[in-house]
């Protein structure tokens, strides 16, 4: 009962993202630019449910999108780019498995044995990765990064489309592809905390447990 309930709070999430994105952000724009929050909770979905749930809403928001809105020359066009971009970033930002992280760390300490005999090259950021060898990175700093990583990917897209059927680009189209990918991963910040709560992610209160106890 329990991935039901589940299944059917996700459901709501991803039908709510869309009448939201499609309904709503227009009046919130800022110089032009708005917001993802279609990517900001297919991210919060992709951190705290895990790929399949996340596969599921993208294709489901991805439909919904080619058959409400698309009025491109590319079929198919967001059909395939929702879940192809959430798969991709789903690929660095989900919760790693156990053997996931036992292979990571395998990894870290053959490069640590290779540095020290002088085999291998110390970059600037291995010290960093380093850190978080046995863990995944904390979840209010993979969603954020995951809402702009997607954001980014789909803005890049359209550009590079733009430039294909001849549009000159300019500075105004980099500096809205900027814009956007704050803006999303400022609205990630601000949903992931009310709607991870509501996906049962925080550990219930001491009075909670304290009254099943009894």
């Amino acid at each position: 009962m329990k991935p039901l309930k589940r299944a059917l709070k996700v459901l709501l999430l991803t039908v709510g993202a869309y009448l939201v994105q499609v309904c709503v952000m227009r009046y919130f724009t800022v110089q032009s630019v708005v917001g993802s929050v279609i990517f900001a909770v297919l991210a919060i979905l992709v951190v705290s449910c895990g790929k399949k749930y996340a596969f599921c809403a993208s294709c489901i928001i991805g439909m919904m999108m080619e058959s409400m809105l698309s009025n491109s020359n590319v079929p198919s066009l967001y059909v395939i780019a929702y879940p192809a971009i959430t798969m991709l970033c789903a690929q660095t930002f989900a919760d790693m498995t156990d053997r996931q992280l036992e292979q990571r760390r395998l990894a870290y300490e053959r490069a640590q044995v290779r540095i020290s005999q002088g085999k291998g090259k110390k970059h600037w950021w291995y010290s960093f990765m380093i850190r978080y060898r046995d863990a995944d990175f904390p979840p209010f700093i993979r969603i954020p990064l995951c809402a702009g990583e997607m954001d980014f990917f789909l803005n890049l897209v359209l550009i590079i489309y733009m430039y294909l059927i001849g549009e000159e680009l300019t500075l105004i189209h980099l500096t809205r592809l900027a814009g956007s990918v704050v803006y999303t991963m400022g609205l990630a910040w601000a949903l992931m905390f009310p709607l991870r709560a509501m996906l049962g992610m925080y550990p219930r209160g001491k009075r909670a447990q304290g009254g099943e106890e009894t």
